[in-house]
């Protein structure tokens, strides 16, 4: 507690000429008057209490040198401490969100209107295929089932009005499938963007990154820009080691997908990109040459080869990382873009199916697009296919090193298996029907065939 010295002064005055003081503290008059009550006005003598200012000052002055200094002291670490805290920050920021395996780095461009798995799930939110607004996207990777799904979407929903199908010759002679999928009472309008429907209108088997430039385009271009459309991506996964595989036989059998473009940045990245094997032009015959009869020492070795994590890049928005230019960013920092990118982009599609997960799919698909399809998928052992046979004969050491290659696509078939095991589980609970409709599913005759994945041929645009 601080001390302080008090003083006691005393003093007699003249009631004449301390008139003014007298006045003045008139308050203090009982206080201080005392003892006899005859003496005269004059001759009272006051007492007052006062503070010794010099001894008080002087105490005062040293402590509150200290608390100043205290201060200052505290201001100057602060301000160290924000300027660093700015300057790291400042530098380290980006790197951390890159550098950083989740999804905590959201800041991907959402493609123009499109409408996400969170929107569908809102209160009486529903895929209008009547409306000549909402259009559904297939975005189709080679491998992974898309050939098979791409005809039930053409060929088994149950509509009021179906798609009309029938086999038409390419350019190079080939009977391939086409189906026209109009809005009911309206022949200018399609409510389905695919390979069988438009056919590859934004390049052979065109990733995110095209088909999200693109799709709004050709279709304004097609039926008009008056309406305001909502798009509706869809796609599949499969296990990337099995799908790998399964490439190098497409492969080894002749496939190139040699015409597709890989646009990116307003550019086709097709001709710039190194290829990994003798692009000739074509012999007497017509044909091209090809990577036909590689093995799959071959087949890995080549670093060019866009079978490697090809999920993940045809998922991913290639902008974020320069394209197809690899040199330009360091290649860790590139990968985790890419599948940051790719797992955000899953997870916001309306709707993704897995291979492995036949009839969860289909249940998933008719759910959230509140459509049936005829007949139903059915799950049969892949042993039997190009992919399982093949993997049969490769040693451990071999199916490592492809994991290794495909250490993306292990990353997002491990989220996306999660997440539509997620979706399935949430959807059982406020599915009213969940019994009925999964008795549904279990009664039809429709065999899933992996053999229609394995002999699937490459196409050319049309």
């Amino acid at each position: 507690m601080e001390h302080v010295e008090l003083v006691t002064v005393s003093s007699e005055t003249d009631s004449d000429d301390d008139q003014d003081i007298e006045n003045d503290q008139e308050d203090f008059n009982p206080l201080i008057r005392g003892g006899d009550s005859t003496k005269s006005r004059g001759q009272i003598r006051r007492t007052r209490l006062v503070y010794d200012t010099s001894k008080v000052e002087l105490k005062t002055s040293k402590k509150c040198s200290w608390m100043k200094v205290c201060l200052m002291v505290m201001c100057l670490a602060m301000v160290c401490v924000s300027i660093f805290i700015f300057l790291t920050g400042g530098k380290e920021e980006p790197v951390s969100k890159v550098l950083t395996p989740s999804l905590d780095y959201m800041d991907f461009k959402q493609p123009k209107n499109m409408i996400s798995y969170k929107d569908i799930m809102e209160d009486n939110f529903r895929f209008n295929l009547s409306s000549s607004s909402d259009v559904m996207v297939f975005l189709h990777i080679q491998k992974t089932g898309g050939t098979t799904f791409g005809k039930h979407l053409v060929q088994d929903i149950d509509l009021a009005r179906p798609c009309l199908c029938h086999r038409r010759r390419n350019r190079l002679n080939r009977r391939k499938l086409h189906c026209d999928c109009f809005r009911p009472g309206n022949r200018d309008s399609n409510w389905l963007f695919s390979r069988y429907s438009t056919g590859w209108k934004c390049g052979l088997h065109p990733d995110w990154t095209e088909l999200t430039s693109c799709v709004d385009q050709y279709l304004v271009g097609l039926e008009g820009g008056l309406v305001d459309r909502r798009y509706f991506y869809i796609t599949f996964l499969r296990d990337p080691v099995d799908r790998y595989l399964s490439e190098w036989r497409h492969v080894q059998r002749g496939a190139t997908w040699k015409t597709a473009e890989l646009r990116c940045g307003n550019k086709s990245w097709a001709e710039v990109l190194p290829k990994c094997y003798e692009d000739d032009l074509a012999d007497v015959y017509g044909d091209y040459s090809d990577w036909s009869g590689v093995e799959i020492a071959d087949f890995m070795s080549c670093e060019h080869n866009l079978a490697i994590n090809r999920q993940t890049r045809m998922l991913a928005d290639l902008e974020l990382v320069n394209c197809y230019n690899t040199s330009a960013m360091d290649q860790t920092k590139r990968d985790t873009i890419l599948l940051n990118s790719a797992k955000s982009n899953l997870e916001r599609m309306a709707y993704f199916g897995m291979t492995e997960e036949q009839q969860i799919s289909q249940y998933l698909f008719e759910e959230t697009f509140n459509l049936e399809f005829k007949i139903s998928f059915k799950q049969y052992n892949q042993s039997t296919t190009h992919s399982g046979a093949s993997k049969d004969k490769l040693d451990n050491e071999i199916l490592d090193k492809i994991k290794a290659l495909n250490h993306l696509d292990e990353e997002l078939y491990k989220f996306a298996h999660q997440l539509l095991k997620n979706r399935f589980e949430t959807m059982k609970v406020t599915d009213d029907s969940f019994q009925v409709h999964m008795q549904r599913l279990g009664k039809e005759k429709y065999q899933f065939s992996w053999n229609d994945i394995e002999d699937e041929n490459y196409d050319t645009p049309t």
